[in-house]
C-alpha cells in the first residue's frame, strides 16, 4: 500500500513537473511571436517613412513580407510545435529587424541628400536665360549688322506704319528667358511642391479556383478543401500593410464586418499602386445549403498601432453536402 502512495505521489510529481515545463515553453514561443510581431510593425513603420521621402523600398517589403509569412507559420505551430514555432518566430524577428535599420538609414540618407543635379539644371537655366535676355538683343543685332553690311537699302513704297513680321530681338530674348525658367522651375518642382497622388482606396476582390471573378463553387462536400484566392490593390499613396480575414456566416450573419471569429488569416505588405494575389483553402466540415464564406480586408494603422477594419468586405454562397457514406 505504502509503495503504492510512493509511486502516486511520483507520478504527480513528474505530472506537475512537466505540465510546468511544458507551460513555460509555450509561454516562451508566445513571447517571441509577440515579439517578431512588434518588430515586424516597426519595419513597416520605417518603411513607410522611407517611402514618403523618395526612397525606392521595394526590397524591404519583399523581405518584410517573408517575416510576415514566418510569424504566420510560427503562430500555425504555436500549438503543436513549440521549438519549431520559436524558432521561426526568431527568425522573421531577425529579419524585420535588419529591415527597420536599412529602411532607417536609407531615409536618413534620403533626407540629408542634397539633390545636386535637380538644383544645377535650375540654376544654369536662370544664368543662362538672364544672360540671353540682357545681352541679346545686342548680340543679334551685331551678327545681323556683320551679315549684311554690304547691302544697300533702296527705299519704294514705304507704308506709314513700319511693324516687324515676326518678333523683335528683346521679344525673342524674353521668350528664351521664359523658356530656361520654366525648364529650371520643372527641374526642381518635385522638391517644393506637394506631390498629388489622387485619389486613396483600397481594393479586395475574390478570385475563384481558376482565378477568374465569378468562377466559385457553388456545391462542395463537407471535409473537402474549397481553394480560391484572394486579390487585394493598393492605391493608398503610401506602402499599406494589410490582412485579409476570412469567416464562416449564414443568412443572419451581420457584415462590414461580421462578429465572427475568423478561420483563415492572411497579410502582407502591398506598395503604392501594386497588387497581391494569394492563394486560400478553406474546409468546411459541417453541412447545409445557403453557407456564407465572407472575406474582409483590414489595415494596420500607425497611429494606433493596431490592424483596424478597412471597410471592404466580399461574399461567397456555398452549399455544403455530407459526404457520401
Amino acid at each position: 500500500m505504502k509503495k503504492l502512495v510512493k509511486l502516486s505521489v511520483a507520478f504527480l510529481l513528474v505530472v506537475s513537473v512537466l505540465t510546468v515545463f511544458c507551460g513555460v515553453v509555450a509561454g516562451s514561443a508566445s513571447v517571441v511571436v509577440a515579439s517578431a510581431d512588434a518588430a515586424v510593425e516597426s519595419a513597416y513603420e520605417a518603411i513607410v517613412l522611407a517611402d514618403s521621402v523618395g526612397v525606392d523600398t521595394g526590397e524591404f517589403v519583399v523581405s518584410l513580407n517573408l517575416a510576415i509569412n514566418l510569424t504566420m507559420q510560427a503562430k500555425e505551430l504555436v500549438s503543436t510545435d513549440l521549438v519549431a514555432a520559436e524558432g521561426l518566430a526568431d527568425q522573421a524577428r531577425l529579419l524585420a529587424l535588419n529591415v527597420t535599420d536599412h529602411a532607417n538609414l536609407a531615409a536618413e540618407v534620403a533626407v540629408n541628400t542634397v539633390p545636386l543635379v535637380p538644383i544645377g539644371v535650375a540654376v544654369v537655366c536662370v544664368v543662362v536665360g538672364v544672360v540671353v535676355f540682357l545681352f541679346g538683343p545686342k548680340v543679334l543685332w551685331s551678327v545681323w549688322f556683320e551679315l549684311r553690311k554690304d547691302y544697300k537699302v533702296v527705299l519704294s513704297g514705304v507704308s506709314k506704319k513700319c511693324e516687324p513680321l515676326f518678333l523683335t530681338a528683346e521679344q525673342l530674348c524674353a521668350l528664351i528667358l521664359a523658356l530656361f525658367l520654366l525648364v529650371g522651375f520643372v527641374s526642381v518642382s518635385g522638391f517644393i511642391l506637394p506631390v498629388n497622388r489622387g485619389e486613396q482606396f483600397s481594393e479586395l476582390g475574390i478570385l475563384g479556383p481558376n482565378m477568374q471573378l465569378g468562377d466559385y463553387p457553388s456545391r462542395v462536400v463537407a471535409g473537402e478543401t474549397v481553394l480560391l484566392y484572394g486579390y487585394v490593390g493598393n492605391h493608398m499613396s503610401f506602402p499599406g500593410y494589410y490582412t485579409v480575414l476570412v469567416k464562416l456566416g449564414d443568412n443572419e450573419t451581420k457584415v462590414d464586418p461580421a462578429v465572427a471569429s475568423p478561420v483563415l488569416e492572411c497579410s502582407q505588405v502591398v506598395a503604392h499602386n501594386e497588387s497581391w494575389v494569394f492563394p486560400m483553402s478553406l474546409t468546411l466540415v459541417e453541412s447545409g445549403d445557403n453557407q456564407r464564406l465572407i472575406f474582409e480586408l483590414w489595415m494596420y494603422n500607425q497611429s494606433l498601432n493596431a490592424v483596424e477594419y478597412h471597410g471592404r468586405w466580399g461574399q461567397v454562397w456555398v452549399n455544403v453536402t455530407a459526404p457520401a457514406s
